[in-house]
């Protein structure tokens, strides 16, 4: 493999981006001339040497943050009470963006698969959280994706242990939909009507 191939390859591992686009992605660096490129080498070492996890939610966060806890976890405003189970750290930024929430959050990583393809879902790191935290209410926002389904009934079941209020999104999602491509509109909606 030539290093075209090798950077193509990589650039498939990003997510929706297909050989195609890959070799796009391969064709436009090449274009670019050489203080671009270094620019971009240097953002992707920078955001990787100062980006850290939540330690409380799993959420990536900046290392100016106090206490190695992200900016909502240390926030004194926030609803301490109330957590929302969200895939990917993008859906974070969609709910804040409806205005509608004002909870904490946790951090799953992915969802359970019922194809037996290997999702990543922390698992450990979830049940620990609710080891160490008690909460009132409990809101699954998961996309409405058949693994999303999957996995919210199984922690509806699994999480009963921990709380009696557990919820999930309310049908302003339609089936299929990603938390992360959801308007806030559409979000705010769902906030409110949650089960």
């Amino acid at each position: 493999m030539n290093e075209f191939e090798t950077l193509t390859e990589l650039f498939t591992k990003f997510p929706g981006i297909g050989p195609r686009q890959a070799r796009r992605f391969v064709f436009f660096l090449l274009r670019q001339n050489s203080g671009y490129r270094k620019s971009l080498i240097n953002a992707i070492e920078n955001v990787v040497q100062n980006t850290h996890q939540c330690k409380n939610c799993l959420k990536y966060t900046s290392y100016a943050s106090k206490y190695d806890l992200c900016n909502i976890c240390s926030s004194k405003n926030r609803d301490s009470k109330t957590v929302m189970l969200v895939e990917k750290d993008i859906d974070i930024d969609q709910i804040e963006k409806s205005n509608m929430y004002n909870g904490v959050y946790f951090v799953l990583g992915g969802t359970m698969s019922l194809s037996g393809k290997k999702n990543f879902m922390r698992e450990k790191e979830l049940e620990l959280f609710f080891k160490k935290h008690t909460f009132d209410e409990i809101i699954l926002a998961l996309s409405t994706t058949v693994d999303g389904e999957y996995t919210t009934s199984y922690l509806e079941e699994k999480l009963s242990l921990y709380c009696n209020t557990i919820t999930r999104l309310g049908r302003g999602l339609s089936t299929g939909a990603e938390v992360e491509y959801a308007d806030p509109s559409t979000l705010t909606q769902a906030l409110k009507n949650r089960e």
